[in-house]
């Protein structure tokens, strides 16, 4: 239903560029609104009116546009989304054509296997979590986080696994299900995965870039990871 306002943004995002542009849907329909941060050509802000009325009128979705920048969420947008707890979508445009909307946090999933890489939306955290939800119906939290997180201070899996609900094991506790923490040229565990049957991986490498399609995430053997892997664990309610 959201994407029948696609043209109308993309549209208005050109519009604005290079300041970034800003929408509300409500069930009245679809309205650029006002940026109202001091700086529109690094961030979006909007209004307390504009978003008290998008509330009164039924809020269905907030999207913005990344003039020049990917069409991936930042570590700021991903609160804003969990804050207000609707779908939030991303326009990319750089001045001459814009991207499609790229959504997240309306709870579709896409398959595990074969899904192009997006930091925040579909990287290597995010199919961790859809596995959890679509294979084993546990809801693992959502952790905010910037691109390449891992080499400004962030610190995301060793930080949030035990509010996320797991607990260190052995490695020759493993069975599938349980989930591992490898780190890759950097001083913290930056890249995780789950074990599955027949000593396979599933994971999503990252990308050099924030948002790369071509970046598939897939199953593999798990043995490869094994010089790379630091933590094995295992979600509690599965003791």
């Amino acid at each position: 239903m959201l994407e029948q306002y696609a043209n109308q943004i993309r549209a208005e995002a050109l519009a604005a560029y290079p300041e970034e542009a800003v929408w509300l849907i409500t069930d009245d329909g679809c309205r650029q609104v006002k940026n109202t941060a001091d700086d529109p050509l690094a961030t979006f802000a909007i209004g307390k009116r504009d978003m008290a009325a998008a509330t009164a009128h039924g809020l269905l979705a907030i999207i913005h546009s990344h003039p020049d920048y990917p069409d991936c969420p930042s570590e700021a947008d991903m609160r804003g989304q969990i804050a207000s707890g609707v779908p939030w979508g991303i326009v990319a445009t750089d001045g001459t054509d814009t991207t499609p909307i790229r959504w997240w946090g309306h709870g579709d999933r896409p398959e595990l296997i074969g899904r192009g890489f997006a930091h925040g939306v579909t990287d290597c955290y995010a199919l961790i979590r859809d596995y959890y939800a679509m294979e084993l119906a546990i809801d693992l939290p959502e952790f905010p986080r910037s691109w390449e997180w891992w080499l400004k201070g962030q610190d995301l899996y060793r930080d949030g696994f035990a509010e996320a609900g797991f607990r260190v094991i052995e490695a020759n506790e493993a069975r599938p299900g349980d989930m591992w923490f490898a780190q890759l040229r950097s001083d913290v565990p930056n890249h995780a995965g789950v074990l599955l049957d027949h000593g396979l991986a599933l994971h999503h490498p990252s990308a050099r870039n924030p948002v790369d399609p071509e970046r598939l995430s897939r199953r593999e053997p798990i043995g490869r990871w094994f010089p790379y892997i630091t933590h094995w664990l295992r979600h509690t309610s599965r003791d």
